[in-house]
């Protein structure tokens, strides 16, 4: 849910207040399903049985989890986010570096494919530098223009005073605009808010980048009644098994019961049964297909993995057949698609926290330099070398040099990388050279 609000009206704590309850009945309790989802805290934990002697093997295999996973790393993970620009960009690498920026990439990330969204909020620490920290989708939420345009107006978040005090209900909320961070206390979350007083942040803009998926849903959002019936299906086959190892002994005949309760404890320690005449005994117990509930259970799994769009890298049928990194590419055609679109949104934030980090005051770097900036994302797969160097040496003389070592991943640098081939073909020319000049004018000297 996006709150949005007219900029010509003034954000007054009441305001505050009705957006805060709004967000706690209507938006919260999503966020924490997903995110209880996501840690594994699942519909199957909660389900009992009126028998309590009866099995009840509550067990969670969480797709979830793996799901997110599995798109973090592959759109989020070390060095597959880079900035580059033409102009110097020294000092916003060093602001990046400084940020630890690959994983704050990954908590923005994450908390988006969890929650649907994601937030980062810009402050100066103490030694006077930018700084960007991860915050939760469960205690902050944006404010948004209600023109076209919708810019970030405001930003809130709020924390609790303590968390080791049980009894303790105080809260604070801070409030970001264009300009101040404005500091309110209140007790209870429903509590009225008590002005602290604001400070300046020294941006530009309000300080916050927010991270939305397409339809603000978690990825997996999709996929949560299957991951139930996954839970649920696997659960009762535990409690089948478990329950044959407690099956029922039934007795067949006309013998005496008194007789046979006193001899009942000799029977079962010395794992024999005296039986009167024309009696039986044999165990009762359910017939139950395992290979008609293992299919059930590959099929819920391989429904969860397409509708997720998501690779299952521990199915056969994936490894099967995977021989270069072209086949890899076209199993992952879902994938991708889907990845494109989270990228294409975490890309507006990245600029934007790129757009803040220029803008702050004591910045050499000028602030339209983040328009020259471009940020790239290079997937997490494996890179098929042979093909892609079959390539470079078929383009030869058909496009420059510096096109072709755009194709090679392991070139930062393109045009660098022209230079240094370059000036390695002049020096490997002067070994062949057999003295060249000098050699002519030591025979005129002659």
């Amino acid at each position: 849910m996006m709150f949005t609000i007219s900029r010509n009206e003034k954000l007054t704590p009441e305001i505050i207040t009705q957006m805060l309850t709004k967000y706690q009945t209507e938006v919260l309790p999503k966020l924490k399903t997903w995110h209880d989802y996501y840690e594994g805290k699942q519909k199957i934990l909660f389900r009992s049985f009126p028998d309590e002697t009866k099995p009840c093997n509550n067990t969670v295999t969480n797709f979830c989890k793996n799901i997110v996973d599995i798109y973090t790393g592959y759109i989020a993970a070390p060095n597959c986010i880079s900035y580059k620009s033409d102009e110097d960009i020294t000092q916003i690498q060093e602001v990046l570096k400084y940020n630890d920026v690959s994983a704050e990439d990954v908590a923005l990330l994450k908390d988006a494919l969890i929650c649907g969204t994601g937030s980062e909020v810009m402050y100066v620490d103490y030694d006077k530098k930018i700084r960007f920290a991860n915050v939760c989708p469960m205690s902050s939420f944006p404010i948004y223009s209600d023109d076209m345009t919708e810019d970030l107006l405001y930003f809130v978040r709020w924390t609790k005073e303590n968390d080791w005090d049980f009894d303790n209900q105080n809260y604070f909320l801070d409030v970001y605009d264009n300009v101040n961070v404005y500091h309110y206390k209140m007790i209870g979350m429903n509590g009225p808010l008590e002005p602290l007083g604001s400070d300046r942040h020294m941006f530009n803009q309000c300080p916050a980048n927010v991270f939305h998926l397409e339809d603000e849903k978690s990825i997996f959002d999709c996929i949560m009644n299957l991951q139930d019936a996954y839970n649920e299906t696997l659960s009762n086959q535990t409690d089948e098994i478990e329950g044959m190892s407690n099956a029922y002994l039934a007795l067949i005949g006309n013998f005496n019961r008194e007789a046979f309760k006193e001899d009942l404890p000799d029977m079962k320690h010395n794992r024999i049964l005296l039986l009167g005449e024309n009696c039986d005994a044999k165990w009762v117990i359910k017939d139950t297909s395992e290979t008609q509930v293992n299919t059930n259970l590959d099929r819920i799994q391989e429904n969860i993995y397409r509708i997720a769009s998501c690779p299952d890298f521990s199915s056969e049928k994936f490894i099967n057949g995977v021989t270069s990194g072209i086949a890899i590419k076209y199993k992952l055609t879902g994938c991708e698609t889907r990845a494109a679109t989270i990228e294409a949104q975490m890309k507006k934030a990245l600029q934007r926290r790129i757009e803040l980090i220029c803008g702050f005051a004591s910045m050499v770097t000028g602030e339209e330099v983040y328009r020259d900036i471009s940020i790239n994302f290079e997937r997490n797969i494996p890179e098929d070398l042979s093909s892609t160097a079959q390539a470079v040496s078929t383009l030869k003389d058909v496009v420059s040099d510096e096109t072709l070592m755009t194709l090679l991943p392991f070139v930062d640098d393109p045009k660098a990388e022209v230079e240094k081939v370059t000036k390695q073909r002049e020096e490997n020319m002067s070994l062949y050279n057999f003295g060249g000049n000098n050699a002519v004018l030591d025979e005129e000297n002659t």
